[in-house]
């Protein structure tokens, strides 16, 4: 082939996957195609056919023996990507290890550089007496290379882990990113630095592994002071720790006393999640830590301070804290609340006392879809989000909530389990109004029940809950039936007195 028709050839080649490798016009399920090699080797085979090199070099064939040469590194290394690589991505087979392909391309490439020199007339004697002296003394030499190369054939031949699995070894941990016939790479969560590790001590390591998607065990403890009883504090963590968005059902969570110390009890949690990098770890569990503390402060528990750090400095919460409101402020909130604009001043005064202010921490689910509850929630700070799970089990976000706005009053009204979940998307205080702080104003103004009912029936329609386009005659059906409800629920006998409670 002459020399022009070789340069173009390697342009074309060379612009094929030079623009194939940088702007992925190969399907992205391909591999990337190689360049360096087989650009250098054409290179090299177009130079062999330059007229000037003819003048320098007096025999031909040792121009044409280089450029068969060059040609056929070429050819191995574009020929194991198509062969090898491409049908091994698409699902036609199972690739071999890399780096057996790796092995098997430098014997295959040596066995026909041997026949080509062979074929060009050089003394092949020769060459295999020195290059088995040459061999013998560079593998003395290079022993500790030679145990990683080794090393690296027993871990592809055995497969311990792949690529994309998460793996320690030692001290070390990360996810693997390459194994090549020297070294094994992986990248750390921490802080993205890539670690290497020489094949040998791999080799020889004790391994955890974790496969890419494999449900993570994530174990850390927590301590809980001595008067809050076992018996709820466990009920209390399983209930946080199954609440969050990241923590799997399946395997269940654990939570079990782990010892009894000076000052605290100390509990072991167990919690499952997909994500299996450091950070995701670390920030699982103090997400959950978080919400924990959240949990005990709405019951009036807390974690403890250690002994040895003496009393104990008291907490103390600024005046403006919606958690140390007192009553007059929580009517200023009821009044704000639309099922409320009925109640007279003196029920107000009443009601008040009863309802409490609850905090949510960032991420913590406040009701879930399906569970039962007995009380609604009026946002006083933060904002809230509202989201309902559809028959395919997909999460769909359709409401946010803020300062003032209510949900879950339903409840109030029907024993149904949520039709929503709702979680904080900040840190949340929420005022909360149980059924059971209603029943006093039920008791002594039964018409209290159909003036609720009335408002929560008109607060259905207008979030949309209800079908806005119905009938007259069927919004009184559904009215009716709210208030039968609402009657059944507060024990009220329609036209005498509400039964007598225990």
């Amino acid at each position: 082939m002459t020399f022009g028709l070789r340069l173009i050839t390697t342009i074309l080649i060379t612009l094929l996957l030079a623009v194939s490798h940088q702007r992925n016009l190969i399907s992205s399920r391909w591999p990337k195609p190689p360049v360096r090699l087989p650009v250098l080797a054409l290179l090299i085979w177009v130079g062999t056919a330059l007229p000037f090199l003819e003048k320098i070099i007096s025999k031909q064939a040792s121009l044409t023996t280089i450029g068969q040469l060059a040609l056929l590194y070429a050819t191995l290394s574009l020929g194991g990507w198509l062969l090898l690589e491409i049908p091994g991505a698409l699902g036609w087979w199972h690739p071999p290890a890399k780096i057996l392909r790796q092995l098997s391309g430098l014997i295959l490439a040596a066995i026909l550089t041997l026949i080509i020199l062979q074929q060009a007339g050089v003394n092949l004697a020769g060459l295999i007496t020195t290059s088995a002296l040459l061999t013998g003394v560079v593998a003395f030499a290079a022993q500790e290379p030679l145990k990683d190369i080794f090393g690296g054939l027993s871990l592809q031949l055995d497969q311990p882990f792949k690529e994309g699995d998460w793996i320690q070894i030692g001290e070390d941990c990360g996810q693997v990113i390459m194994l090549t016939l020297m070294n094994t790479y992986l990248r750390t969560g921490m802080d993205g630095c890539t670690l290497i590790i020489p094949n040998d001590t791999v080799a020889q390591a004790t391994i955890r592994r974790v496969h890419l998607g494999t449900p993570y065990g994530n174990c850390f403890e927590v301590g809980l002071d001595y008067g809050f009883p076992p018996s709820q504090a466990l009920s209390l963590l399983l209930d946080v720790v199954n609440r969050h968005a990241s923590v799997l059902n399946k395997p269940a969570p654990k939570a079990w006393v782990a010892s009894f110390e000076d000052s605290y009890i100390c509990y072991g949690i167990q919690v499952w999640h997909r994500d299996i990098s450091d950070v995701k770890r670390l920030s699982i569990r103090g997400e959950l830590m978080e919400q924990i503390w959240y949990a005990l402060e709405r019951i009036g528990q807390s974690i403890p301070f250690r002994v040895r750090l003496g009393s104990p400095k008291p907490q103390t919460l600024a005046a403006d804290d919606p958690m140390c409101a007192d009553a007059q402020r929580k009517v200023k909130w009821l009044t704000s609340n639309a099922l409320f604009t009925d109640l007279s001043q003196a029920q107000l005064d009443a009601l008040a006392p009863s309802t409490r202010c609850v905090r949510f921490a960032k991420g913590e689910t406040i009701i879930r879809q399906g569970e039962s509850g007995d009380c609604l929630y009026q946002v006083i700070t933060g904002t809230v989000e509202v989201s309902q799970t559809n028959s395919q089990g997909q999460a769909i976000t359709f409401s946010k909530l803020g300062q003032h706005e209510i949900f879950g009053e339903m409840a109030l009204c029907t024993k149904q389990p949520r039709n929503s979940t709702v979680r904080a998307l900040e840190e949340s205080v929420l005022l909360e109004v149980e059924r059971r702080d209603l029943q006093p104003l039920i008791d002594q103004d039964q018409g209290l029940v159909e003036k609720l009912a009335r408002l929560v029936h008109l607060r259905q329609m207008e979030i949309g809950t209800l079908n806005q386009q119905q009938s007259h005659s069927s919004r009184l059906h559904s009215q009716r039936r709210l208030i039968r409800s609402m009657h059944k629920l507060y024990k009220v006998i329609r036209g005498g007195s509400n039964v007598s409670k225990n």
